[in-house]
């Protein structure tokens, strides 16, 4: 007597399913970058610190030198001011009135030249110009400043104070 197969020979020999790939693909599109959203970074940084080699004991202060001064240009209509923080002095250049008014950028670049060689550390200054000053006065006057040893010019616009009489 002959045995029919039964249902379940007859399921395993069929070909096998596709995989199911959305549960993957959902891992790798939104679980993924989540997490690595949450993820805390670790910032190092590293502080490099000299230690004073001198023979002396630990009450021994270095002299430091002074920082250097502020040095302000303004620029006017009618003419140059430079003034050195600290001194009471301001350098005034006016503009020449031969045929026509020009600014004296001859005068301007020897004055910075002369500042330039008083204060050798300084690298920065203050430019302060009048609203009504053009524009090519104010390259022009840039140029002269880093040609003479200030690469570092800081733009400040002119300030106004109001004040209220009681």
């Amino acid at each position: 007597m002959a045995i029919a197969p039964s249902r379940r020979s007859r399921i395993t020999k069929q070909d096998p399913r596709e995989p199911n790939l959305i549960p993957i693909m959902n891992l790798f599109i939104v679980v993924i970058p989540m997490l690595m959203t949450m993820m805390v970074a670790v910032h190092l940084s590293m502080l490099e610190i000299t230690l004073s080699t001198g023979s002396g004991g630990g009450g021994q202060t270095e002299e430091k030198e002074a920082p250097p001064k502020e040095i302000t240009l303004g620029l006017f209509t009618d003419k140059f001011e430079l003034k050195v923080e600290g001194t009471k002095d301001v350098i005034q250049i006016p503009i020449d009135k031969k045929e026509y008014p020009q600014y004296n950028y001859v005068k301007l670049d020897e004055s910075i030249a002369e500042l330039k060689r008083e204060n050798e550390r300084q690298n920065a200054i203050k430019i302060v110009p009048d609203p009504k000053v053009k524009f090519d006065t104010l390259l022009r006057t840039i140029d002269i400043c880093k040609d003479n040893g200030f690469p570092d010019i800081i733009y400040s616009p002119p300030v106004t104070k109001h004040y209220r009489v009681k």
